[in-house]
């Protein structure tokens, strides 16, 4: 089958959705096996549902026009949850080229991209409806507005950490930006690394912004174990750590690491 009749099936909106689940199906597949997105918190994992979903039936979905201000409220929200996606990978986005041309595998990396573009396009450029193309906006708007509080709440917490420092790590404003930054590198992901061998489990997208967005400064430069040992101190009913980890590939590193001895 030529390129040409592939696109001309895919612009049929049921193989379109079949196409899409495909498509998330091997990504959530790939990143079980090879880390690059850790396990969601709580809230995150509500909002992937959602947008995946979402995303998978989007085809059939805009065509109602009786759905259509949900729906564009919803490409909103997806739209910018595969740019955060994109924005996390980083340099992966590059290496995959290289994957392409070296693997073909690579070619798997470019899923959020996709998605970004079939959005964009089915759900706002192609989209005559002004109602719709106004909630794909006050979709984005949402994200957006979420990603200031982000923004905000980790500045004040570097004022918090900084005091912390100055009380020689004795007195802690808890709340919970500064237990995220504490958590940072012992629970939380905030970047991608493909050296890094096993990564913290757990990834909230609002600590993420909040220090991309601050200049990716983390205000507490300490050893791990300085880290679990403050950590094991001032939040004692939290986990610290976690009975599963984010991929096969280093699962044995992530559970047998002297850390939690």
């Amino acid at each position: 089958m030529s390129i040409k009749k592939i696109v001309s099936s895919l612009r049929q909106p049921p193989k379109n959705a079949l196409f899409n689940s495909i498509l998330l199906s091997i990504a959530i597949a790939l990143n079980l096996f090879f880390q690059v997105f850790c396990i969601p918190v709580n809230w995150a994992i509500g909002v992937i549902a959602v947008c995946f979903v979402h995303s998978t039936f989007l085809p059939l979905l805009i065509q109602h026009k009786k759905l259509l201000p949900i729906v564009s409220f919803l490409n909103g929200i997806s739209f910018c949850l595969f740019v955060y996606c994109i924005l996390f990978m980083n340099h992966l986005n590059y290496l995959g080229v290289a994957g392409i041309l070296f693997f073909g595998i690579g070619i798997f990396t470019y899923i959020p991209h996709f998605f970004v573009i079939q959005i964009a396009w089915i759900g706002f450029l192609q989209l005559p409806s002004k109602i719709g193309k106004l909630f794909f906006i006050l979709g984005i708007s949402v994200c957006i507005l979420v990603a200031i509080c982000a923004v905000q709440e980790y500045k004040k917490a570097i004022v918090d950490i900084q005091n912390f420092k100055e009380s020689n790590y004795q007195e802690l404003h808890k709340t919970f930006m500064t237990e995220r930054i504490l958590g940072i590198g012992i629970i939380y992901h905030t970047e991608f690394c493909e050296y890094d061998g096993w990564r913290p489990p757990i990834h909230d997208p609002v600590l993420n912004i909040g220090y991309w967005l601050n200049g990716s400064k983390n205000p507490l430069q300490l050893s791990l174990e300085n880290r679990v040992a403050l950590y094991k101190k001032f939040f004692p009913e939290k986990t610290l750590k976690f009975d599963c980890s984010c991929a096969w590939s280093y699962r044995q590193d992530y559970h047998e690491d002297d850390l939690w001895l």
